[in-house]
């Protein structure tokens, strides 16, 4: 190869890789920042169910919501506010918690949220997912789209404001991560396009009898 389009090739590698450590950093958080990861890292939202298993205590488990305060009830615990803790951080509270009651317990701690999918889908329903469920999870797990549904309108219906969702099927940006009270909808199909094939049947019936008149 010749020397100087060696120089240019090198040229334009050390053109396309990132200046300085902080792109390192922010190009090696993009590679990671998945739907799952963030959600290790998330906060119990008001209206989330926690399934709270102490292994071996049955009449210490339970299933309980968060409230508008970001408070729980547990058995022998009482109320705990847990609105600043991660989903990791509410494991270790509950545990040192019952750890003063119980000697070395095992703690699970299961976040479900609660979101209605309504509109054009197979089967319109609340569901309750947990936080590594993206939109595209949670229409598949409500059937699919509709035959007359419009994969082109998607929308999040949050705190009274209609969100379009524009690439639902691939996205997994915070933009589209679901919350507790979250509604999906599914717009339908305009009507001539879900009634195109009729449409261009008659079309074609009537330029067909038009040309016969016009013999």
């Amino acid at each position: 190869m010749d020397s100087r389009w060696a120089l240019v090739i090198a040229g334009g590698l050390l053109c396309l890789r990132p200046a300085g450590p902080d792109a390192d950093r922010s190009l090696r958080a993009q590679a990671v920042e998945t739907p799952a990861v963030r959600a290790a890292s998330s906060r119990p939202q008001p209206g989330d169910r926690l399934f709270v298993h102490i292994v071996g205590e049955p009449l210490l488990s339970d299933t309980v919501t968060v409230n508008e305060r970001g408070e729980i009830a547990l058995a022998k615990l009482g109320v705990l506010n847990i609105a600043r803790l991660s989903i990791g951080e509410v494991q270790d509270t509950v545990r040192a918690r019952y750890g003063r009651l119980l000697r070395d317990p095992a703690v699970e701690v299961n976040v479900f949220r609660r979101i209605g999918v309504n509109g054009a889908v197979k089967k319109p329903d609340v569901y309750l997912v947990d936080l590594s469920t993206t939109l595209r999870d949670l229409i598949a797990r409500a059937g699919g789209i509709a035959d007359n549904g419009d994969r082109g309108k998607v929308y999040i219906v949050r705190n009274g404001d209609r969100i379009h969702v524009d690439h639902w099927e691939s996205d997994a940006s915070r933009a589209s991560d679901l919350q507790s009270g979250d509604q999906i909808v599914v717009d339908r199909q305009a009507w001539w396009k879900s009634n195109i094939f009729s449409l261009t049947s008659t079309a074609v019936l009537i330029a067909s009898f038009a040309i016969s008149l016009m013999r």
